[in-house]
């Protein structure tokens, strides 16, 4: 299942004369708004109609100098829409099933001598031991707390204890996306090493993160020859994009490749659910996700609300409870209602800041109404962690239904 009203996008680029037209002349090179104007022989409003569709489908790139806007072809948009053309035009059982066939025949011995690089950044709820274990590299996301700016791997100068005993004393942390300079410099690196890297991104519902990969990427493709990245929008956070993370590990350690677990991943991601409790609206108010007067009245009457994942990868109030305890209720009720009675979840991750008690009750009642292999209790990374505040809870699985199902029926 994919988010429909999103996609569409990518293939409106195609479907109109005028806009291929366009499309041709940027293959020989980058041209101004100007020059496409005068050889279309189009009004201004006409072109800016054409050029906002194109740039939205993720084909086309911009860039101001002075004045002046030109535009270029970008490879990575044009490789999103390969890959999802392939997606809806294959199923998943013939995908696997075929790719699985080269792999024994030998098609793709090549992958398995060098297997890809998985990529996450630090927005990714993951042991360390699991990093490690699987060889994951991470790109830092920087944060501030009291003004001391951090830039490293999360916890490695400060502990979650610390960090979120901070925020309980009136500290104040910041949270920054990795810009295109910083996704550069990896991604030159990368393909120098002639390495194939697939990038789990923070969602672009949350951060311009993603955004700033495929910028990078962009230029990154026009200063070396051999670039194969392909960053994936999680349209999730903290343990969503753990969780996307083994599924890679488990299509490399298969044999896949990293452009062909892109594809897989663009399916699975849709039926990843996330709920959090917060335990303070305040910090949702400063993040600029609830109004001040809610958060107030909130909090005086001990509201805790009930946060999810949108299908579009933002973060919205779902409902409202008063106290801890109707909330994590509440959570476990939303994901019996998301999976099938006889279905066995394989790992439920249950990040906290700084409420381990509250995340072990959950965990309890987890077990107690579904089956489950495996619970992970883990603290929230300090990315994620700034907006919600500590006491916040969250909990992460794979549904067997899809967001969007899951809007409409719960």
């Amino acid at each position: 299942m994919i988010i429909h009203h999103d996609n569409a996008k990518v293939f409106m680029a195609f479907c109109d004369v005028t806009r291929l037209r366009i499309l041709e002349l940027l293959r020989s090179g980058e041209r101004s708004a100007s020059e496409l104007q005068e050889i279309i022989g189009t009004g201004q409003s006409t072109l800016s109609h054409h050029m906002k569709i194109l740039l939205e489908s993720g084909v086309v790139t911009s860039r101001k100098l002075g004045k002046w806007t030109y535009y270029s072809v970008c490879e990575n948009g044009g490789n999103y829409a390969y890959r999802l053309t392939k997606l809806l035009t294959t199923s998943v059982k013939t995908f696997e099933q075929r790719t699985s066939s080269e792999m024994h025949n030998g098609v793709d011995a090549e992958n398995k001598k060098n297997p890809f690089t998985i990529v996450v950044d630090t927005s990714c709820d993951l042991p360390q031991e699991y990093l490690k274990q699987h060889n994951i590299e991470m790109i830092p996301v920087p944060f501030t707390l009291n003004g001391t700016e951090h830039n490293e791997g999360y916890w490695q100068n400060i502990s979650a204890k610390e960090y979120y005993n901070a925020l309980r004393n009136d500290g104040t942390a910041k949270t920054a996306q990795i810009s295109p300079h910083a996704f550069l410099k990896y991604f030159t690196e990368y393909a120098k090493q002639k390495r194939e890297v697939l990038y789990i991104a923070l969602s672009s519902g949350l951060s311009g993160t993603y955004q700033s990969a495929l910028l990078a990427l962009c230029e990154a493709n026009e200063t070396q020859n051999q670039c194969e990245i392909y960053p994936v929008d999680s349209i999730g956070a903290t343990s969503i994009n753990g969780l996307l993370t083994m599924f890679a590990v488990e299509k490399r350690e298969e044999g896949f490749s990293a452009k062909e677990t892109a594809i897989l991943l663009d399916e699975k991601k849709h039926k990843l659910a996330g709920f959090v409790v917060v335990d303070d609206l305040m910090y949702l108010h400063r993040g600029g996700r609830l109004g001040k007067l809610s958060a107030i009245g909130g909090s005086l009457l001990n509201i805790k609300p009930l946060l999810n994942i949108k299908p579009n990868g933002t973060l919205a109030i779902k409902e409202r409870t008063r106290g801890k305890t109707a909330a994590l209720k509440l959570m476990v009720s939303q994901l019996k209602q998301s999976i099938y009675d006889d279905t066995e979840l394989d790992t439920v991750f249950i990040p906290h800041t700084d409420c381990e008690g509250d995340a072990n009750k959950l965990a309890e009642m987890v077990k107690a109404a579904v089956k489950v292999r495996e619970v992970i209790v883990m603290p929230m990374s300090p990315v994620i962690g700034a907006h919600v505040g500590p006491g916040a809870v969250a909990l992460v699985y794979e549904a067997d239904k899809t967001r969007e199902e899951m809007e409409n029926n719960l």
